[in-house]
């Protein structure tokens, strides 16, 4: 009963997410000209660290409606590479730099640095992973 009640909950976790997405085209125009400001951004909670200050993305919900989400510690970005691959980051870690993505897949492990080639993205999407995480005052 017990597992059965465990994965009750792990599907609708999986489903109860809002998952949007943005063409790489788009996230490059977006990202091209962010100066990256990583001072102000500690979190509360368990952990405690610097990411970068984004302030907003705009991305395009399951009906294809242009959609502005604020940045937030919670935000979770997949990127799919062109061999189907993915990647996971969280938001507020990624750079895009020489036309190369480099963003964070831990806050645990912040040396565990990823870099994505441009070229290699064939989708990006962003959903926020409900993780009780907030930005400190």
């Amino acid at each position: 009963m017990k597992d059965k009640i465990l994965m009750l909950t792990f599907c609708l976790s999986l489903f109860s997410c809002k998952t949007y997405t943005i063409n790489p085209e788009n996230f490059k125009q977006q990202f091209e000209n962010i100066e990256y400001d990583q001072s102000t951004s500690a979190i509360t909670g368990p952990i405690h660290y610097n990411g970068f200050q984004i302030k907003t993305l705009k991305v395009k919900d399951k009906e294809g409606n242009t959609q502005i989400l604020e940045n937030k510690p919670s935000l979770e970005m997949r990127v799919t590479l062109n061999n189907g691959k993915r990647k996971h980051f969280y938001f507020d870690s990624i750079k895009f730099i020489n036309d190369t993505l480099i963003g964070h897949k831990s806050r645990f492990l912040p040396k565990m640095i990823t870099k994505i080639p441009y070229n290699e993205i064939s989708k990006i999407e962003i959903q926020d992973g409900g993780k009780n995480f907030k930005y400190k005052n």
